[in-house]
């Protein structure tokens, strides 16, 4: 794997690993959090340990494919919800890193995510 490669994996898993650590340090603030955005139970029990788990693979296994994979469709289905958060002007906070995350989502949200898609597509391009 080439180093631009193993970078950009890296940063993605290192924000995925952010942000399940810290739903699983906090267990019932983030269940709290999630439930304010109108998740189901089920969502706020496997997100944060899915996260962990893809975060440290991006960030310590060779190139792989399925993860890439995987963190690509989890991506996607958070930026969905985060745009229809932002267009019905949502006010409550996303919690994306965590309970500790307190402002609505917003624009800049749909810009990272969309950041970190592009970096895995480059990770896997440059593989």
């Amino acid at each position: 794997m080439s180093l631009p490669a193993r970078l950009l994996a890296g940063a993605v898993g290192a924000a995925f690993a952010w942000a399940g650590a810290n739903k699983v340090t906090n267990p019932a603030q983030w269940r709290s959090a999630a439930r304010a955005q109108g998740l189901p139970v089920a969502v706020a029990v496997v997100v944060p340990p899915v996260e962990l788990v893809l975060g440290v693979c991006l960030v310590v296994l060779p190139p792989f494919a399925p993860v890439y994979g995987l963190a690509t469709l989890l991506l996607l289905i958070f930026t969905v919800f985060l745009a229809v958060q932002v267009v019905s002007g949502s006010t409550v906070p996303c919690a994306c890193f965590g309970a500790r995350s307190v402002r609505a989502p917003g624009w800049r949200d749909l810009v990272r995510n969309a950041g970190m898609i592009a970096a895995l597509f480059a990770a896997a391009a440059l593989n």
